[in-house]
Formats: structure tokens, C-alpha cells, sequence
């Protein structure tokens, strides 16, 4: 081995070990952050023709960088790569090879230095995987010896996967000519593979198209433009658009044209639920209400060099009292605002879920138009309570209320007063603001007896009045995030005069809630693609589709262990990371 061969390798070795730094911070797992990788091919001779390899060089130093990093034989590699998770499809191999063409790729296809170098990177890989503890998690697939124990065969997981992606996504239309390029349904299979693999709508096509059995395959930006099509509002308008001398916000139509596909999937879920269970989802039944943010990175405010001589400055207020001059730009996104307790900004999306075990279907999706700081105080923007009341008229197309949870996101009389309205039973999270919950707490303490308390009184609103109680519970670490604690207690309201005991009783089954919470990261991370869109038509679509898909994931899940008659246990049979895959190889089938 010669001098430029060691730095070769080392160079290799180094940028690889490099690029697993930055991608575990976006990636969950091991095999996700080697996918990731940008191999340094001209490290490798591979063959004297590379027209002839079966198999592309990237893909396969991939595929051995995840043996070695894993610690797998050539057999468990084998098996892993055609097993449910379809990882081959993540190295952007055309096919699982065998166990026989692993071997002879390893021999035959690289040399005795390129081997050691595909190692040491492995072994650097791995550590670095474990500095950032994304190694020891389970693959994102059913390994072949749980589908064994449990009873479960791969055919029942995708007939599952199956019926439940055809109940959600069927009702989705073209809105385009009948002589459109392609029919929708390419859309469709391309962003469900977007969503599939996390990647952005600039994904070359060659990969989406070895999986798609059609002759050809929409592009990217004719993609992204379908999918604005989508999400378009209706040119055609009414009288009552001009009502008040202005027509509607555009992010309203937009939630308007996309809306009634995802409630049609909702109700067809409900029904296959109750076709399959006699009881159904049980009615009425209780749901939390709950703010999903979806980052934007880019600044509203543009640099001084960008600013003319005779425009004024905005200024700014923030929460601690501070002030600011800014100068705003002119076509920021109207749906992106800050996010609380944070200096970050996003578009937000408000959700209402079933809280119910096996079954926590999204009922409800509302767009959230919150005023910044720049923006005057007459600006038509969207109060929580204005979102609550919206929220319910939709789930209750679906379902029947008895009882709403709610975090101090949702603090506020008008809140309240909505849900009330609605005849629906609210536990909702206070903030310590009265000198009442200071003064209320500090007695709590104090007793010889009881560590948990109750106040009762009455809320008035817009001339209206209902009985409410405050209740003071000592916090839980396991379940209450630290973010809603006061001191050592919680506080919550309903709107319902109770005792002491009844109330922690409420007081636990708000903190049930917080899965709802976890249910809304597995969205996040799962379901939602990579973009740097600021079209809402893409990304209000975006997150209907990610929220689609999320609630196919507890169908087929429910689905499943109606069909296996054998004890699945708590945890869902199919994972998150893993209903994405194969909902895509349901919305398009892989070939051969």
C-alpha cells in the first residue's frame, strides 16, 4: 500500500465518519443515517467496466458499511435487506441481492485495501452512531422469527396495510383534465413515496420509477405543481365571498378543497372499525385537542442592506418586555408565526384526536393563522377558541363528544365558553396567573392530610355562565412535561362543579393525553416529507396526507389483530417506521 492509497483511505473513512455526525441528528437509526450517506466513490477501483455491475458501486459499499456498522453474518444481511422493511430499497439497490451475491460481491468486487477501508468506516460509523445512541433501536421492520411467534404472516400484514390504505386514500379525486399526463394516482404514489423515504420532491426519479410499474413517472417539479393543483381552491366564487368588501383568506379555501377527501377517509375507517368490533369506537367518545408545528427556517425580517432609506422600521415587542426594530418582509408566509417558548417559527396545524386504546384516529385538521408581532392588533387572525369551535363541528360529523383535554396552549375563557357551547366535558391545563392558584397551592401544601385540592366557582362569558373547579395536583415526573408545572403542583379546569377525588381522577386521565403528544411525534417523524416549501397548498396537503397516513397505521394495526387470533400485546404489531414502506408498496407495486 502505497502513500496516496493511506490518505485516500483515511480522507474516505474521514468524510464518511463526518456525514454520520450531522445525518444522526436527523435520522432515528443506523440503517437511516447509512442510506443517507454521499459515498466517496473514487475511493473504490470496482470494476474495469462498471456498465457491467448488477448492482451500483453506491449502493453496494452501502450495503456493507450496514453489515459491518450492525454486526450482521452475510445470512442475517441477506435476510434484512428482503425482509418488510425493504431496506435494499433504502440503499437504492434495485433488488435484495442473496446470500451467494453478497459473498461474491465482497470478494470479488473490491480489493484487500478497500475492504479494510470499508470497515474502519463501519467501525467509525457505528461509534459515532453510539455517541448519539441511535444504534441499539429496533430495525424498522417485523423480523421473520416475531411474525412466527405471533402468528403473523407477511401476506396478513400487507392485506392489512391493503384495505386500510385503500379506506383512507380513496376518496382523493383529480380535479384536472381527463387528458392529464398522468393520473393523479402517480401523484399520489410518489408523494406517499416522498413521504416513504423522507425525502424532498427534487428525489431523482430513477429511484421512484424501479418501484413504480408505470412506463413513466411525473418529474419533480410537476409533481410539486400537481400537487398545488390539488390543494387549489375553487376559481369559482360565491356572493357571500365579498360579504363584508374582502373575499376569504386563501389559506380557508385551501383548507376547504382539501378537507372533505381526508373526512371521507375518516369516516371510512370508522365504519370498517364498527363492521369489524360490534362496540365500534364507543361513543361518545373522549378526544384532545393539540397544536402540531412544522419548522420554517427562513427569517422574516430582512438585513438593513435590504432596506430602502425611507421606509420606517416595525417595532416588536416580546414576552419578557424587550423591544425591537425590524423591518418585515413582504412575502413571508402568512401561516408561519412563532412558536411559544421558542425562537423558532413554523406552520402550525391544530388537530383533534380520539384519545382510545389501539384506536387514536385524527377526527379533525385546522390550519392555525396566529398574529406576529408585527402585524396590527385588527388583523383577521384565528383565536384558539375560534379553532376549538371548528374543530368540534368537524369531528362531530363523525362521532359524538362526551369529554375534551386540552394543554395551556388552550387556556383562555373563550375556550372554555366554545367548548361548553358544544355541551362536551373539558379538562383543560391552567397557567399559575391569579394570586387564587398561589394562594390555593400553598394551603394544598400545607395540609396535614390531603396533597391534592379543589376550588369551585363560576366562569362567565359573553353573558353566559357555567360552573368550573380548579384543580391542584402534586405533578408527576413521569407524565407531566416540566413546561406545564407550577412549582411542585399541576393546575387543571373543567367545567363542572367536583370533589377532591374526582378530580385527581380527572387529573389522570389528562395525563393519558400525553400520548397524544408521542402521537403527534411519530407524525412528525415519520409521516411528514422533507420541504422547504412556503406554498401552503404543499404543505397544508402535505400534512393532511402525513395525518392520512397516520391514521392508516392504527387501521391496519386494529385490522391486524382482528385478523390473528393470538395475543399481539401493547405495542402496535406494525411500526410506524415501518407503515410508511408499506403503504407505499401498496400505492404502487415494486416490480419484480
Amino acid at each position: 500500500m502505497n502513500g496516496d492509497e493511506v490518505d485516500t483511505r483515511a480522507d474516505a473513512v474521514e468524510c464518511l465518519a463526518e456525514q454520520a455526525t450531522d445525518l444522526c441528528h436527523l435520522h432515528e437509526h443506523v440503517t437511516r443515517v447509512i442510506a443517507n450517506l454521499d459515498i466517496p466513490t473514487e475511493a473504490f477501483s470496482d470494476y474495469d467496466n462498471p456498465d457491467d455491475a448488477r448492482f451500483p458501486l453506491e449502493g453496494i459499499v452501502k450495503l456493507f458499511l450496514y453489515k459491518e456498522a450492525r454486526g450482521f453474518g452475510q445470512q442475517e444481511t441477506a435476510r434484512r435487506l428482503s425482509g418488510a422493511a425493504y431496506v435494499f430499497v433504502r440503499f437504492d439497490l434495485p433488488r435484495a441481492p442473496t446470500q451467494g451475491g453478497i459473498s461474491w460481491m465482497w470478494r470479488n468486487r473490491f480489493d484487500h485495501c478497500e475492504r479494510g477501508l470499508i470497515k474502519e468506516a463501519a467501525d467509525r460509523i457505528r461509534e459515532v452512531c453510539e455517541e448519539h445512541d441511535v444504534v441499539d433501536r429496533h430495525e424498522p421492520a417485523l423480523e421473520p422469527e416475531d411474525i412466527q411467534d405471533t402468528g403473523i404472516e407477511e401476506e396478513q400484514i400487507m392485506q392489512a396495510v391493503q384495505r386500510a390504505t385503500d379506506l383512507g386514500f380513496e376518496e382523493f379525486k383529480d380535479p384536472r383534465a381527463a387528458n392529464a399526463k398522468y393520473a393523479l394516482q402517480a401523484y399520489f404514489e410518489r408523494q406517499g413515496y416522498l413521504n416513504m423515504v423522507k425525502a424532498g420532491a427534487t428525489t431523482k426519479r430513477r429511484r421512484f420509477a424501479r418501484l413504480s410499474d408505470r412506463s413513466e413517472v411525473p418529474h419533480g417539479s410537476s409533481h410539486n405543481r400537481t400537487m398545488k393543483k390539488v390543494a387549489d381552491p375553487d376559481p369559482q366564487t360565491d356572493l357571500w365571498d365579498f360579504a363584508d368588501g374582502t373575499r376569504r383568506d386563501e389559506w380557508r379555501e385551501i383548507r376547504d378543497a382539501v378537507l372533505p377527501a381526508f373526512h371521507a377517509g375518516v369516516e371510512n375507517i370508522l365504519d370498517e372499525i364498527a363492521g369489524r368490533d360490534r362496540t365500534g369506537i364507543r361513543e361518545p367518545v373522549n378526544a384532545a385537542f393539540d397544536i402540531t408545528t412544522w419548522p420554517y427556517w427562513p427569517s422574516p425580517f430582512r438585513d438593513e442592506e435590504n432596506v430602502e432609506w425611507w421606509e420606517e422600521p416595525v417595532e416588536i415587542t416580546y414576552s419578557g418586555g424587550s423591544t425591537r426594530e425590524v423591518y418585515p418582509r413582504e412575502d413571508y408566509p402568512e401561516m408561519v408565526s412563532g412558536v411559544k417558548e421558542s425562537h423558532e417559527r413554523a406552520f402550525k396545524f391544530a388537530t383533534l384526536t380520539i384519545v382510545a386504546e389501539g384506536t387514536p384516529i385524527v377526527l379533525a385538521i385546522e390550519p392555525v393563522r396566529d398574529r406576529r408581532g408585527w402585524e396590527s392588533d385588527d388583523l383577521d387572525t384565528r383565536t384558539r377558541g375560534e379553532l376549538v369551535d371548528r374543530l368540534l363541528e368537524q369531528a362531530e360529523q363523525h362521532v359524538d363528544i362526551n369529554k375534551v383535554f386540552a394543554d395551556r396552549e388552550f387556556d383562555s375563557y373563550e375556550v372554555r365558553h366554545r367548548i361548553d357551547q358544544h355541551d362536551a366535558f373539558y379538562v383543560i391545563g391552567k397557567r399559575k396567573q391569579a394570586e387564587a392558584d398561589r394562594v390555593a397551592i400553598e394551603k394544598t401544601v400545607k395540609h396535614e392530610a390531603a396533597d391534592a385540592s379543589v376550588e369551585q366557582g363560576w366562569l362567565t362569558y359573553e353573558g353566559e355562565r357555567q360552573p368550573v373547579t380548579f384543580i391542584y395536583v402534586p405533578k408527576d415526573t413521569a407524565k407531566d412535561e416540566e413546561e406545564y408545572i407550577e412549582g411542585d403542583y399541576a393546575i387543571f379546569t373543567v367545567n363542572a362543579h367536583v370533589g377532591p377525588d374526582r378530580g385527581i381522577g380527572l387529573a389522570e386521565q389528562y395525563r393519558k393525553r400525553w400520548t397524544i403528544e408521542n402521537e403527534y411525534k411519530t407524525i412528525k417523524k415519520h409521516f411528514l416529507p422533507t420541504s422547504a416549501s412556503s406554498d401552503y397548498r404543499n404543505r397544508f396537503l402535505y400534512f393532511v396526507i402525513g395525518v392520512t397516513l397516520y391514521n392508516v397505521w392504527r387501521l391496519a394495526n386494529f385490522l391486524l389483530r382482528d385478523e390473528v387470533d393470538v395475543d399481539l400485546g401493547e405495542d402496535p404489531p406494525i411500526l410506524a417506521g415501518e407503515i410508511v414502506e408499506l403503504v407505499g408498496f401498496c400505492l404502487f407495486d415494486p416490480g419484480g
